[in-house]
């Protein structure tokens, strides 16, 4: 085990007290290391993986949850999603379709292009299965965008993430979501 992911290891479990949890009660697992230096936090059945990738100053993401429609992360809110960097998708058709958002309020969040910002998030696959109900999106962001409607976030710092899925077939980024659930650990 790595000093850096023995790091991440301890200071999950100090504030796994923090998590808050949500509508299933499964307990998330911490991060874990994975394919080289990705890192996972699993959560009922979604699963959001990591990699920070210090040459490009970047963070690489997966996620997959147990639906054929919307899947979302996002990135230190202040209050439940208000402020927070969102990142939403779907895939539809066999099309990837991923938006950079912001938290606008305690329950909404707009497209950072419509707010005046810039869409900073790079698709970098995604697929769907109807059969084993899930879907997956990989994408990239940067650590500091320089963007005001997205979080500049340092690797090693701790931060709440806000994770969340919408309804089967619900393809777009403005429908209620199906589950959510939020954690604080360290990126």
């Amino acid at each position: 085990m790595t000093m850096k992911l023995l790091k991440k290891s301890i200071i999950f479990t100090a504030l796994l007290a923090t998590v808050v949890l949500g509508s299933c009660g499964d307990d998330p697992t911490g991060p874990t290391e994975g394919e080289g230096d990705w890192l996972e936090y699993t959560v009922d059945d979604f699963t959001f993986e990591w990699l920070v990738e210090d040459s490009s100053n970047t963070i690489r993401v997966k996620i997959t949850a147990p639906s054929t429609g919307w899947v979302a992360v996002g990135f230190d809110p202040t209050l439940v999603m208000n402020e927070a960097n969102l990142i939403i998708g779907y895939v539809s058709g066999g099309s990837v379709n991923i938006r950079d958002d912001f938290g606008t309020g305690q329950f909404s969040h707009d497209a950072d292009t419509n707010l005046g910002g810039t869409n900073d998030v790079e698709t970098i696959s995604g697929s769907e299965s109807g059969t084993n109900v899930e879907t997956t999106l990989e994408f990239r962001i940067p650590l500091d965008s320089g963007d005001q409607y997205d979080k500049a976030l340092v690797d090693g710092n701790t931060y709440t993430f806000i994770f969340a899925y919408g309804n089967n077939d619900a393809d777009d980024y403005t429908s209620a979501h199906a589950w959510a659930e939020s954690a604080s650990f360290e990126l």
